[in-house]
């Protein structure tokens, strides 16, 4: 594969991603970089200086009372969230749920830089998000996430999700709490989202403030459904799309 259409693929994947994490209520930063500290931004042997370690593709946050309703004449309801998201806060006591999402056009993967202690990468973030109430807590949170990939307390969960074309097995059994979603599993969502509540489907000017994917997905689904060519509405769709910026 060319770079170029590597680029487009993984841009797609991440529009994607982050558009599913929108509709499940997530307050998110896309593109987090997480820099170095200035006293050892010279740290390589050649004196090349570096000044980003790494980044995530997408950092969020749900928060525990987080729902959409829908207000209409005779039905006011509230939208149902993905299930494999909202379970991931299930204390004795209602928890925030952050998120560090890695988003792969294909096999699920973590990086290399949220894995390796020594980096402290981890640590960083932690103080970022804000919840690690000093020093020391932070880094109970970080080992938690270097060992398990999930850290959770009464109040607050933070898990660490990896999005891509397909689960990867080695994953899972390295890091059995790190949560692996695919396309299907999204394409699935979507198409719940869409057909359960079409008073989002596309219209007025809510829809034109969608962001490019949205919009055409949106656009596909309603012209699909009113052309009787539902059956052609499928989750392989969002696979597609990724892959070769198409739903058809």
């Amino acid at each position: 594969m060319h770079r170029r259409e590597a680029l487009a693929r993984g841009r797609r994947a991440e529009d994607v991603a982050a558009w599913y994490f929108r509709l499940n209520g997530f307050l998110s930063i896309p593109g987090f970089v997480v820099h170095l500290d200035k006293s050892i931004a010279h740290i390589a042997q050649d004196e090349t200086p570096r000044f980003a370690r790494t980044e995530a593709d997408l950092i969020g946050v749900r928060f525990v009372n987080s729902r959409e309703r829908i207000f209409a004449r005779h039905d006011n309801r509230d939208m149902v969230d993905d299930p494999k998201l909202t379970r991931l806060a299930s204390g004795a006591c209602m928890q925030a749920l952050f998120i560090l999402v890695e988003v792969k056009s294909s096999l699920c993967k973590m990086n290399g830089p949220w894995t390796l202690r020594e980096s402290k990468n981890m640590q960083r973030v932690v103080r970022r998000l804000g919840f690690a109430r000093d020093e020391a807590e932070v880094e109970d949170i970080a080992d938690a996430m270097y060992s398990a990939g999930r850290f959770e307390d009464e109040y607050y969960t933070l898990q660490y999700i990896c999005v891509g074309a397909e689960k990867n097995q080695d994953l899972g059994r390295t890091y059995p709490e790190v949560v692996q979603i695919d396309w299907q599993e999204i394409g699935e969502f979507m198409m719940k989202r869409f057909g359960s509540f079409p008073e989002k489907m596309p219209s007025g000017h809510v829809h034109d403030q969608w962001p490019e994917f949205t919009r055409e997905y949106g656009e596909w689904f309603q012209l699909h459904r009113s052309t009787g060519c539902a059956e052609s509405i499928t989750p392989q769709a969002i696979e597609r799309y990724v892959r070769l910026g198409s739903l058809d």
